[in-house]
């Protein structure tokens, strides 16, 4: 690319105009948009790969927090190509069929047949990078002059700003900077960096103005033209004039083939899995491709970001889920992410992010609103539950790999963790974890159901903080409890009792002050004085997952959440439709969450409660058939399922994003009854279970300590077999343990 901005003359222009509404519906024909991501870099499109109307809030390329690349139209002969087809190939490349309009060529004297020309569109994400490039077939038997024009525009909006929240200002835009074959548009930031988008054009258009490039290509009979299209993407210093000269972009066929090595080489070190049923593993093809592409690099390692559009980016409480429900899949992730955590980790008391010695970090970003303090979330702690996830996600990571160095490594920060628990998270001294926000620009709600209108009586009342959650409580018993084994073997044996003791205190306080006998099941939470939240919710079902209730209350909770209230048909709905402030299509008062559901199949699984984690698996797998690439989004909508049709989507619900890609993994790990201890060097399956719609599965390359296995099950009626097909590796002892019955 040519521009060499510090010698440009550059002219200032009028700001694009802001979003008005938070979170508004998406544009007529973008429902299940096109999606590409590489770490915290991603592109979300309309099914034609364009980014249209411009500034559309949920569509746009995106590079650290800014919206690089907000317009990308394609027009052949003054309209826009019709869709054939349009998917995507791994989680960085999308491919879309077209075919050019028919009628009357301008300039000629043809009047175009309909499906005549067809045009394959590929886009390729790389980094910072976006290629896209345009084959063209003419199938006529005579000449055909085709103009194929690209608008295009750069807003350098804040991911907040384009979801919704308004500014009232900007920083300085510049016009578009014109060349040859290359148009670069710049922005100077309120927060002292500038920021470049820069397209360059293979073979160079005859017109290219600021926001077109206009192509007029005379193809032959049966004859075809290539075009390329470039954006790059850069964040420089504190004026435009910092910014370097663009290297020239690497060569598409060669980045193409460098992203298909290294998708390959990561599939190869992960477990395989092989099923009689090709949709299943479709399924589990399209998760292990999105943690692929989900991976973001840290200084401190690689950790799992959370999701498209509006999460690529590092979550505390996201990051850790994922990577526990992908330990079958690659323990790395969760290495990676407990790494990168750590190195992020509270280090003193500060109200402004929500910060405390100890405390996991919540959410980490990186734009411009960010950084000028008009949102709270450059680096925020305002999560009650990642601090125990942490701990709970370091023990059961250290039963599948042993890995005692990297314990060794995390040892402050397993301590520091751990008296966050014991010393600050009680905020009002009855012995629960609760939150509240310290920041008034913070999050209301700090659990994982943190919209504002989450948390409420059972008459509608917004709950008041703090505020203590019941899964939370569960996580905390479940981390202690981890806690104190791994600080035992680090040899910090008067805090691993202090924990052991804590985590049996809070065993009793669930069942005195959450505990509904009416209902036979949990409060949802207690408010600031102390009275229950008493609704149905899936919140509950979380106490499963953390094994913090006897075996009794977990059957009579699981009762519960599968009853007609709270299963939709396709999942466990987050609020049961019988109460009052019930919406199917409400974030979190109705809706069904892939990764909610999983967590509650995974626990009932660990209860022995296999028909219910065997119901909750079926119901997102039939729903997953009828999203794109069989790819669990983020959340759908709560409505009851109809005897035909297909789950209710949910308009900005994010796709890919990594805990839902993780569901299946974790209720596979449930159900297949998987128990690693690597330190021994065993791995025992008590009594595994295969879904109704698996009658065979192999897993292979299975990951337990320094060794491989290789798996087989087979379900017969109600009964499954597993035998061990192959280890590799150190030496590891295997035990199946089938149950007298099945219940």
């Amino acid at each position: 690319m040519n521009h060499s901005i510090a010698g440009s003359s550059l002219n200032t222009v009028d700001p694009p105009v802001e979003p008005k509404v938070a979170y508004p519906d998406p544009p007529p024909g973008s429902a299940e948009p096109l999606a590409l991501i590489r770490g915290t870099t991603f592109f979300a499109a309309t099914r034609h790969g364009n980014l249209m109307p411009p500034g559309a809030p949920h569509i746009g390329l995106f590079y650290n927090d800014t919206r690089f690349l907000s317009e990308l139209e394609l027009r052949v002969n003054g309209q826009e190509p019709v869709v054939l087809s349009s998917t995507t190939s791994g989680a960085d490349t999308a491919r879309v069929e077209l075919t050019v309009r028919g009628g009357t060529v301008p300039g000629e004297n043809l009047d175009l047949p309909v499906n005549t020309v067809y045009i394959h569109r590929e886009q390729l994400l790389d980094s910072d990078h976006l290629y896209d490039v345009l084959e063209i077939q003419s199938f006529l038997d005579a000449e055909v002059t085709l103009t194929v024009e690209l608008h295009f525009a750069a807003d350098f909006m804040d991911i907040f700003q384009v979801r919704g929240l308004l500014r009232g200002k900007s920083g300085r835009y510049y016009e578009p900077d014109v060349q040859d074959s290359s148009v670069c548009f710049v922005y100077e930031g309120l927060d002292g960096r500038s920021r470049l988008t820069e397209l360059c054009f293979d073979p160079p258009p005859q017109t290219l103005e600021g926001h077109r490039a206009v192509w007029r290509r005379r193809l032959a009979p049966h004859g075809s033209t290539r075009l390329q299209t470039t954006v790059a993407m850069q964040l420089g210093g504190e004026t435009v004039r910092d910014c370097a000269p663009s290297p020239p972009p690497r060569p598409f066929d060669e980045v193409h083939a460098n992203s298909a090595k290294l998708g390959a080489d990561w599939h190869e070190v992960c477990t395989h899995f092989r099923s009689d049923n090709d949709i299943f593993d479709a399924v589990l093809e399209s998760s292990t491709e999105d943690f692929y592409a989900l991976r973001m690099p840290e200084p401190a390692g690689t950790a799992v970001a959370a999701g498209v559009p509006w999460f690529a980016a590092l979550f505390g409480r996201d990051s850790l889920l994922s990577s526990y429900e992908t330990l079958i899949l690659d323990p790395e992730l969760a290495c990676g992410t407990l790494r990168v955590l750590a190195s992020y980790q509270g280090q003193e008391s500060n109200d402004e992010r929500d910060e405390d010695p100890g405390k996991i970090l919540h959410e980490r970003r990186s734009g411009e609103m960010t950084a000028t303090g008009e949102v709270a979330f450059g680096r925020s702690y305002g999560s009650v539950d990642s601090t125990p996830l942490f701990l709970v996600l370091a023990r059961e990571y250290f039963r599948w790999t042993a890995d005692q160095e990297l314990m060794r490594t995390l040892k402050h920060a397993l301590k520091a963790a751990t008296n966050w628990i014991l010393e600050y998270g009680d905020l009002d001294g009855d012995g629960l974890i609760e939150y509240r926000r310290r920041n008034p620009k913070g999050l209301f709600n700090q659990g994982w159901k943190d919209s504002g209108d989450a948390m409420r009586h059972s008459d509608g009342r917004i709950a008041q903080p703090p505020i203590a959650l019941v899964e939370v409580q569960g996580y905390a018993v479940s981390a202690l409890h981890g806690a104190s084994e791994l600080l035992t073997l680090l040899g910090e044996k008067e805090l691993a009792k202090r924990a052991a003791e804590r985590s049996a205190e809070l065993r009793n306080l669930i069942e005195a002050h959450f505990w509904m006998e009416d209902r036979k099941s949990y409060a949802m939470a207690l408010d600031r004085d102390k009275a229950p939240l008493r609704v149905d919710a899936s919140n509950p079902g979380h106490l499963l997952f953390s094994r913090a209730i006897n075996a009794e209350r977990a059957r009579q909770t699981a009762r519960v959440l599968l009853g007609d209230g709270l299963f939709s048909g396709w999942g466990v709905r987050t609020l049961s439709s019988g109460e009052r402030y019930y919406n199917p299509m409400s974030y979190h008062c109705g809706s069904v969450w892939p990764h909610d559901n999983a967590l509650i199949g995974y626990g009932m699984a660990r209860y022995g409660l296999h028909s219910g984690a065997s119901k909750i698996f079926q119901s997102l797998y039939e729903a997953a058939v009828h999203f794109r690439d069989y790819r669990l989004p983020e959340l759908f909508c709560g409505v009851q399922r109809p005897t035909k049709g297909e789950p209710v989507h949910y308009p900005v619900s994010c796709s890919p994003q990594a805990w839902a890609a993780g569901a299946p993994f974790l209720l596979l790990t449930g159900l297949l009854g998987l128990r690693p201890s690597a330190q021994s060097s065993e791995l025992l399956i008590v009594d595994p279970h295969l879904p109704p719609f698996l009658s065979r599965l192999r897993v292979d390359n299975l990951r337990i300590g320094s060794s491989r296995v290789g798996l087989e099950f087979k379900r017969e009626g109600s009964r499954t077999s597993c035998h061990v097909a192959d280890v590799s590796g150190k030496k590891l002892k295997i035990s199946v343990v089938y149950a007298s019955a099945s219940r």
